[in-house]
């Protein structure tokens, strides 16, 4: 009989938190072009999903533009970033507008799965100006191949000429809180075998009605009762290439990771000690999870494998 994964313990935490262009929460700084390094790919518009709302201010317009990654594990951003409205055949209206204080050398940063950047771009209408009708916002960042023209939900009136000509771009990143315990639930898909070893999807879903993000590959351990001391040692934790260290959860969402089950027999008895396992604790920051299974393990070696995570169920990228 297969492995057997439910329940949850949940651990209280401190979440954390929107971050601005200091570049914290989460935004990790990538080194520049020439680097030995090799950064992250560059956002295009199929790494990214934006969308654009619209919120009225006395004598103009914001349009909130969301951009959001949708690259695992990461896309690089560039800074700065220019804004641009746009008529509905994509002609310019007004300059490209900036975030202030605009930076002085470009950089990047990887923006992980799920993770945004939202910029609010400003103009004033019918305030001692002339006025052209805007149905998009062109967003240009270094680097691209193409700027990510977004469309506004209606069109707006930009201020392009008179007394107070001007738009005005603020723009931060988010981070999603980090998830609790409470927010998610945990779960086992079926496996895929492999030579000597099986690889079941290990399930984290986002229950509650707002974004989280979680972090870390997971530590997992199996043990004897879900109350029990631990059987052999900690899965192994592997760093593979697209599997993610950090993504975010939409409400409803579910990321897997891979965990690998070796069978028992790829080791001499004496070496590897087979023992029954009937609980897993994960572990990630500000997260412990504790379920019942039913597994064969290795007390003496390191049986289990586990990796970052992907989005979906399938615990594959």
């Amino acid at each position: 009989m297969g492995p057997r994964l439910t329940g949850r313990r949940p651990i209280r935490h401190a979440a954390a938190a929107v971050t601005t262009l200091a570049l914290l929460g989460g935004l990790v700084a990538v080194p520049a072009p020439g680097s030995a390094s090799t950064p992250p790919p560059a956002c295009l518009p199929e790494h990214v999903s934006a969308v654009a709302t619209l919120s009225s201010r006395p004598g103009g317009t914001t349009a909130r533009i969301a951009t959001t990654s949708r690259e695992v594990p990461s896309c690089r951003w560039a800074v700065p970033t220019g804004y641009q409205f746009q008529s509905a055949t994509g002609a310019p209206i007004g300059p490209v507008v900036y975030p202030s204080p605009r930076p002085a050398v470009t950089h990047w940063v990887a923006l992980p799965y799920g993770f945004s950047v939202v910029a609010r771009v400003t103009t004033m209408s019918g305030v001692n100006c002339t006025t052209q009708s805007a149905a998009r916002v062109r967003v240009t960042v270094p680097g691209r191949l193409s700027p990510l023209d977004v469309a506004l939900p209606r069109s707006i009136g930009v201020c392009v000429g008179g007394t107070t000509a001007w738009t005005s771009v603020a723009e931060t990143r988010l981070t999603p809180p980090r998830c609790s315990a409470s927010q998610l639930a945990l779960s086992l898909g079926p496996p895929n075998g492999a030579a000597g070893t099986s690889y079941y999807p290990l399930r984290l879903r986002n229950t509650a009605r707002t974004a989280c993000a979680v972090s870390g590959i997971p530590v997992v351990r199996a043990l004897r009762t879900t109350t029990g001391a631990p059987v052999g040692p900690v899965a192994r934790r592997l760093a593979v290439s697209g599997y993610a260290t950090t993504i975010a959860l939409a409400p409803g969402a579910t990321v897997a990771t891979a965990l690998g089950v070796g069978d028992v027999a790829n080791w001499p008895t004496s070496r590897c000690a087979p023992t029954g396992a009937r609980a897993l604790s994960v572990a990630l920051p500000g997260v412990h999870l504790v379920a019942p299974v039913r597994l064969r393990v290795c007390a003496r070696v390191a049986s289990l494998s586990v990796r970052g995570w992907v989005p979906g169920a399938t615990g594959q990228p």
